[in-house]
C-alpha cells in the first residue's frame, strides 16, 4: 500500500556562477514525503550542487476553503476547467529604509490569474511602497507548462481542489524552516 502523494512548496537557497550573493528559488514538488522530493530538488535547481539547501517547506494540503489533493492521473479532468485552481503568488515591493527589495509569496485558489494577483495584494506586503506581482504561476501539471515550468513528475498527476469550509485558512508559516544541506 503505497502513501498518498503531497505537495510541497519549497524555499531553496545556494549559489550560482558569477553571482555575489546566495540566489533563492520557490520550488512546488510531489512526493510521499519530503525527503522524497530531494531528487526533484535538485535536478531543478539552476544553479551549482555545491551547498544546495533547503531553507523551508511547507505541505500544501488546504487553502481558501479547499482541501487540496494529489491525484496520480495525466491529466486534469475537463469538468475542472473551468473551477478554481491553485495559484502561486510572488509580490514584490520596496520599503524605504531597506535596500533589498521584500517579498511574499504563497499559494491561492482562485478562478483567474487577476482574481489571484488582487487577493494576493489584498493579503501580503501590506504597508509596503509600489507592491507587485513578480511571479504568478498556475500550480499544475499540463503538457502546456512543461517548458515554461519543468517539473519534476509533469504530466503525471494533477491537484484536486475540494470546497471544505472545515479546511478555510491554512497558516502561511513553514512547516519547517532552517539550513538543510541537499
Amino acid at each position: 500500500m503505497s502513501s498518498a502523494l503531497k505537495l510541497f512548496l519549497v524555499v531553496l537557497g545556494g549559489r550560482c556562477s558569477g553571482c555575489h550573493v546566495e540566489q533563492h528559488d520557490v520550488r512546488w514538488v510531489v512526493g510521499e514525503s519530503i525527503e522524497a522530493t530531494l531528487p526533484a530538488l535538485r535536478q531543478e535547481w539552476i544553479g551549482l550542487r555545491r551547498g544546495l539547501h533547503i531553507d523551508s517547506y511547507r505541505c500544501i494540503d488546504r487553502s481558501d476553503g479547499y482541501r487540496i489533493e494529489v491525484v496520480e492521473q495525466p491529466e486534469q479532468p475537463a469538468n475542472a476547467a473551468d473551477g478554481p485552481r491553485l495559484w502561486f503568488v510572488n509580490l514584490g515591493a520596496y520599503d524605504p529604509t531597506t535596500m533589498a527589495e521584500q517579498h511574499a509569496f504563497g499559494v491561492i485558489v482562485a478562478r483567474s490569474s487577476a482574481s489571484a494577483k488582487a487577493r494576493a495584494r489584498q493579503r501580503w506586503l501590506q504597508g509596503q511602497e509600489q507592491v507587485h506581482k513578480d511571479d504568478l504561476h498556475r500550480v499544475e501539471m499540463d503538457r502546456a507548462l512543461d517548458d515554461l515550468l519543468p517539473i519534476h513528475g509533469n504530466g503525471q498527476w494533477h491537484l484536486k481542489l475540494i470546497a471544505d469550509a472545515q479546511h478555510d485558512e491554512a497558516p502561511e508559516h513553514p512547516d519547517w524552516y532552517g539550513y538543510w544541506t541537499i
